[in-house]
């Protein structure tokens, strides 16, 4: 085994198990349980294909599942259910899992996402998956797992629990995360990670490890363990059954992007995946789920995104507006520093991670007979470049601040008209996220905190 350089938290941990069926395990002859466990779930990825009983697929971009595209991390890759993205395969002598990321274009890409929603999920116990992990610029391979009642509560109010994910450039080093609403409605997160020395976690197959009891939740790779989580009063997510997810995501904001340096194909293995309860164990009962305690954001007024819309453009009909991130999410309210009517809506950016918010339409519109988007911004000195999306349910397009002149109006707005054309590959005719603002950052790239104030958004024939 080796010596990992370990900075975890304080915290702690147990188990518990939630359901499965006489026929989820695999014969046990060949499987090492832990002293004090039984096993409830296991796949060993020995059959020569992939267990349609245990797995499951999500496919595409994350539109279907009411996301963003680019499953809300602006990831380029598409899912598929292809043999070539997913199978079971030999990787030397070991009979593995193997998803596979592959580039088919310039910015196109396909790979597969597993999980065993609606066929396993689990409430406490341990989790054993053995894998070899891809590498390179803009890989991020996870082994993580969701509150199977995120159909009911938005995520995060449903607990994320990564138990491993690598950011491909830096093929040493692994994360543990945990993510939830907290006690003021806010995004909870605690992280930590773990670095190994040469060979890396690309080069070997290492076990990857969550230990979750009522108490505590505690990651171990190799059975070392490097993180920690008490499970507060605010953190009833991880009271909940979750199932769990393999994948390998291709870019988004936290890993990066490939480039020339980035090679295809790139494969996850994963050699089993086992899940244990302990003998005896008795769950207590799950907590009810208080909806307002876990959704994320604030309880915003009615209509309050018609405040940076022009006064007379009813081309977008009813709004809302929605937050997201990864902790850099923006406050939403309103100024009464306008230069169209009498408010002006308002994105306080917090800094430190990424995030945004864009206004949604009830039912998609076709916008295509106009040619520029206008909108005018009041924002910061230090605000060097941030990005503007739009999106239909099948497609999105996106331009960045920094490549456009801006015209100056009064009370510090700045006014920008850019060309519909420029949202390449954007549907204009289904459109139904007429705006959005991402990441604002600082001429050196970094994220900072930002009070963007929006106004007088319609769209033109120049």
């Amino acid at each position: 085994m080796k010596k990992l350089l370990k900075f975890g938290l304080p915290a702690i941990f147990v188990f518990a198990f939630y359901a499965c069926t006489d026929n989820d395990t695999e014969p046990t002859d060949n499987i090492e349980i832990p002293e004090g466990y039984v096993l409830v779930w296991s796949d060993e990825f020995d059959e020569g294909q992939i267990d349609p009983l245990k797995w499951t697929y999500e496919t595409g971009d994350g539109t279907d599942y009411g996301l963003p595209a680019g499953w809300g991390n602006n990831e380029l890759q598409i899912y598929t259910q292809n043999e070539e993205n997913a199978r079971v395969e030999m990787d030397g002598e070991v009979s593995a899992l193997a998803i596979t990321a592959l580039k088919s274009g310039e910015n196109d890409y396909t790979s597969a996402k597993l999980t065993t929603n609606g066929l396993f999920s689990m409430r406490f116990g341990r989790i054993d998956v053995r894998a070899k992990l891809p590498r390179g610029q803009g890989m991020w391979p996870a082994i993580w797992m969701l509150g199977d009642n995120r159909d009911i509560v938005d995520w995060p109010g449903c607990g994320e629990i990564d138990i491993m994910e690598m950011l491909g450039h830096e093929p040493g080093k692994i994360y543990a995360t945990v993510h939830y609403v907290d006690g003021e409605n806010r995004k909870g997160e605690s992280q930590n990670f773990a670095e190994t020395s040469s060979p890396d976690f690309s080069e070997e197959y290492h076990v990857f490890s969550l230990d979750w009891t009522p108490e505590t939740l505690i990651f171990r790779v190799d059975g070392e363990k490097y993180h920690e989580v008490a499970i507060e009063d605010d953190m009833k997510e991880f009271l909940r059954s979750a199932y769990l997810i393999l994948n390998v995501a291709v870019g988004g904001y936290w890993p990066g992007y490939p480039d020339e340096t980035t090679t295809f194909p790139q494969r996850m293995y994963v050699d089993y995946v086992r899940v244990f309860e302990k003998e005896g164990f008795i769950a207590p009962p799950a907590p009810d789920l208080v909806l307002a305690d876990e959704t994320l954001g604030q309880d915003l007024e009615p209509n309050i995104a018609d405040n940076a819309i022009q006064e007379g453009f009813e081309e977008l009909g009813n709004l809302e507006v929605i937050a997201f991130g990864g902790g850099g999410e923006p406050f939403i309210e309103t100024s009464e520093n306008a230069v169209d009517g009498e408010l002006s809506l308002v994105f306080d950016f917090p800094g430190d991670n990424w995030g945004g918010a864009y206004i949604l339409m009830e039912q998609p519109r076709n916008l295509s007979s106009y040619t520029h988007l206008v909108f005018a911004l009041n924002m910061p000195e230090n605000l060097a470049d941030a990005e503007i999306k739009l999106e239909s349910p099948s497609s999105d397009g996106a331009v960045f601040l920094q490549d456009y002149e801006s015209t100056e109006l009064e009370n510090g707005f700045v006014a920008y008209a850019i060309p519909l054309s420029d949202f390449e590959g954007l549907d204009l005719v289904q459109l139904n996220i007429p705006f959005s603002m991402w990441n604002p950052l600082d001429s050196n790239g970094e994220f900072i905190p930002a009070t963007v104030l929006i106004d007088n958004i319609h769209f033109t024939n120049l």
